[in-house]
């Protein structure tokens, strides 16, 4: 999300608002961002003492892990009690914490989470795959990251809700996950699309009609991403006549051996393993490629999804992917993880006549537009403002 903060930033400065920023410089700098705008302030609360604790001992069981604990409680409270500093000597009308859950807040002042979804996605997706896991990395760290994913979703692990008023979402996805898990309610939810920067991601030239469709699959590869969906699916489809290949783009996460997945892949020779990409590189990527596909669990907001279809590609989500809110007519989103509906829904959408980037492109910038997010979360901060000046919950 931190590119998207960069550009809701500038866009916020830019219809008006006045911003004050508090951050750890070594840690989040936006100054470079807000471009010197007269509007924006800094402050930049710096934990060193905690921080260089936690660096000292950060490789030493047990001890590491309180120290990291330590820091963040200490970092968490420095910036509350600064932010509480300012709003006493020139009050502030919202406080929005952007990409992260509200770590506390300051009496009488309304506080917004804009929030990378709902928590615990990853840990959840833990659980669900615990065999797969166990498969590809064996039984004790296997179990290493079931205990820690019982422990993300424990009370101790998961953040204080009653910290924030409004909790902004990525999704609808999102939004129902916060109400079914964590029962808060919908009047205090909402879902806005992250901002794309559409200079960056753009169209390139026609590729050659005759040459062979290629699919993307760009993340961190780890369980939830379900590269092993992507893998099979491309299989089938290659399998049923269809000449496809396939680049994924992305290193192995937190669980170890999931290379075996690309290592077993049955046409080697239809596929690519790029693990990074500097992200200047991505768009030209994007533009060598036909078909972005994401099977996500649980996806918040894809913004590789929305930055594909800004460069004109139809998109792939899967059946519990977010951005299956922000689908046009190119796009498709999978009902089952079944990869003979992948294979299905990619065959369908290389033996389109014409695959103009047009509608997709019209779409992205329709939707996702730095200037009209802005205006939509203004808008919402606004609603939340005259509410608690009304005496509204």
């Amino acid at each position: 999300m931190a590119g998207a903060n960069a550009l809701l930033l500038r866009a916020l400065l830019e219809s008006g608002c006045e911003v004050h920023f508090f951050s750890k410089a070594s840690f989040v700098d936006p100054r470079a961002a807000a471009g010197g705008h007269p509007g924006f302030q800094f402050t930049d609360v710096d934990n060193r003492i905690t921080d260089a604790l936690r660096t000292g001992t950060e490789r030493v069981p047990a001890v590491g892990l309180l120290t990291r604990m330590l820091d963040v409680f200490r970092y968490n409270r420095m910036v509350v009690r600064a932010m509480e500093r300012e709003h006493n000597r020139s009050p502030f009308d919202v406080c929005v914490w952007l990409g992260d859950y509200a770590r506390g807040r300051v009496a009488g002042l309304p506080t917004v989470s804009f929030a990378q979804g709902a928590p615990g996605t990853d840990a959840r997706s833990v659980l669900r795959r615990f065999p797969e896991i166990v498969r590809h990395a064996g039984w004790a760290i296997a179990w290493k990251w079931r205990l820690l994913a019982l422990m993300r979703l424990s009370n101790p692990g998961l953040p204080r809700f009653d910290f924030s008023d409004s909790i902004v979402v990525g999704s609808s996805r999102s939004r129902r996950i916060l109400r079914e898990e964590f029962r808060i309610p919908d009047a205090r939810t909402a879902s806005l699309p992250y901002p794309i920067d559409l200079e960056m991601f753009h169209p390139g030239p026609a590729p050659e009609s005759d040459r062979r469709m290629r699919c993307l699959w760009l993340g961190r590869i780890v369980p939830r991403k379900r590269l092993d969906l992507f893998l099979d699916g491309i299989a089938r489809t290659i399998r049923d006549g269809a000449d496809v290949g396939a680049t994924v783009v992305g290193r192995v996460g937190f669980v170890p051996g999931y290379e075996k997945l690309i290592a077993a892949f049955p046409f080697p020779e239809r596929l690519d393993w790029i693990p990074s990409v500097p992200r200047s590189g991505v768009p030209g990527l994007m533009r060598a490629h036909d078909l972005l596909i994401q099977p996500s669990e649980e996806e918040d907001f894809g913004s590789s999804v929305a930055e594909a279809q800004a460069c004109g590609l139809p998109v792939i989500v899967g059946k519990t992917n977010g951005n299956a809110d922000y689908l046009c007519a190119a796009d498709m989103q999978l009902q089952t993880d079944d990869p003979g509906e992948l294979a299905r829904a990619i065959s369908a959408i290389t033996s389109r006549a014409h695959r103009s980037p047009e509608p997709s492109r019209t779409f992205a910038v329709t939707t996702f537009d730095k200037a009209k997010i802005a205006t939509r979360l203004m808008g919402l901060l606004a609603t939340l403002v005259a509410a608690r000046k009304g005496g509204g919950s």
